[in-house]
């Protein structure tokens, strides 16, 4: 993930350089998350057929070759976009092939509480990001941040073949019989479904916010008149997105399978009275405009955890990689709709120099929770089956209708 917030932590500075709009920028954001989207149906599915170790080693090359591609040929939107699309690419072949490499490793307790402690490090490495990006590209430069981000998938893949080395996936019990990109049986598990469709909004809003939180950081910056603002804005940047990992392990061991619907729906409440305290805070002080995001981002990752143990526990054993296919691609529809909405918000509105125009950018990442809580309440009858599972019921599952 060391390369997911390089062109967040640089937007600005590109922007100047390539005389581009807040909608332009939400499309190289977005580009991201599009080539997430095309690529991870196919390759988190076919870990239900081979060893998702495989996938995710490709991966890490993939995204390699995207940094280090867009430190040398990226010159403006057409590029940026392609290359982030590319950089999208390699980490869909490695977040839910990654997750896969556990759960098809740990045992069936293990694998469950260790979901949580994964998806969080997705917030670490992006936390990381925002400094290292920031840093590097205040000393060195934008494009040396980009060549620096390249070496992560590097470093990932060394780490992942000495952490697996001599180790072997579990074999389902029971094989799946269908093909790889027939997602019918997911479609038709109602209670999965709940989680896959709440993700896609959790996604929506979790990564506008981060796309465009270093944007609005370095205009609060400006605003008071502040000094250092680069590297400020790229230390407070990864803290606020480094308080979303106990937020979401905390919220994913608050909300057990008997509470997890209701406690989803706390959190997407909180996300949506906390988006626009912010920029409310704003026009009062930036300390109190820090407080307000730090609060704000707390509420968006307490259910991130949540939503993944649960598609994880609602999923049947054979169609456990189409499930997590399902679940990263609705998902990263939301991721790329969301930065877009938001630049388009901020656009109409006045651009991202316009103090006005933040509290419609803010109010379009919160339409994320709304979809969210909206999805989880649709299903009510989801927690009543988790409970009976977990709870140790020797009951098979239930069949599709």
């Amino acid at each position: 993930m060391l390369g997911s917030a390089t062109f967040a932590s640089t937007l600005a500075e590109l922007a100047r350089l390539w005389h581009l709009d807040s909608a332009r920028a939400g499309w190289i954001s977005s580009a991201y998350f599009i080539g997430y989207t095309i690529a991870v149906p196919l390759l988190v599915a076919l870990t239900d057929r081979f060893d998702p170790r495989k996938i995710y080693l490709t991966g890490c090359l993939v995204g390699a070759c995207a940094g280090m591609g867009f430190w040398r040929f990226a010159n403006g939107l057409w590029s940026a976009s392609l290359l982030q699309a590319l950089a999208g690419i390699g980490v869909g072949a490695t977040y839910m092939p990654g997750l896969r490499i556990l759960t098809t490793r740990l045992g069936e307790r293990t694998r469950i509480r260790a979901v949580p402690y994964y998806t969080t490090t997705f917030a670490v490495g992006t936390s990381l990001s925002y400094m290292l990006s920031g840093w590097v590209a205040a000393r060195y430069g934008w494009r040396s941040s980009f060549l620096v981000a390249g070496a992560g998938p590097l470093i990932a893949a060394m780490l992942t073949a000495l952490a697996t080395w001599n180790t072997v996936p579990r074999e389902p019990e029971v094989r799946a019989k269908r093909h790889p990109l027939d997602f019918r049986p997911v479609l038709r598990n109602r209670e999965a479904m709940a989680y896959v469709l709440a993700y896609g909004g959790h996604c929506w809003e979790m990564f506008a916010f981060r796309a465009w939180l270093p944007t609005f950081l370095l205009f609060a910056w400006h605003h008071y008149g502040r000094a250092n603002a680069s590297l400020s804005v790229a230390r407070w940047s990864m803290l606020i997105v480094l308080i979303g990992v106990p937020a979401s392990i905390v919220g994913a061991e608050s909300a057990e399978s008997g509470t997890r619907n209701r406690n989803i729906r706390y959190f997407e409440f909180a996300s949506i009275a906390l988006c626009l305290l912010g920029v409310g805070c704003l026009g009062f002080s930036l300390w109190l405009t820090l407080a307000a995001l730090f609060a704000y981002n707390v509420a968006i990752a307490a259910d991130s955890g949540a939503l993944t143990a649960g598609a994880v526990a609602s999923s049947r054993p054979e169609e456990q990689g189409a499930t997590l296919a399902v679940y990263a691609l609705i998902g990263f529809l939301g991721a790329s709709v969301g930065p877009l909405i938001a630049g388009f918000a901020l656009d109409v509105s006045g651009g991202f120099r316009d103090a006005n125009a933040w509290y419609f950018g803010f109010a379009a990442m919160g339409i994320g929770s709304v979809l969210a809580a909206t999805a989880i309440s649709l299903y009510p009858d989801c927690a009543q089956c988790l409970r009976d599972r977990d709870s140790g019921s020797n009951a098979p599952p239930p069949q599709p209708e």
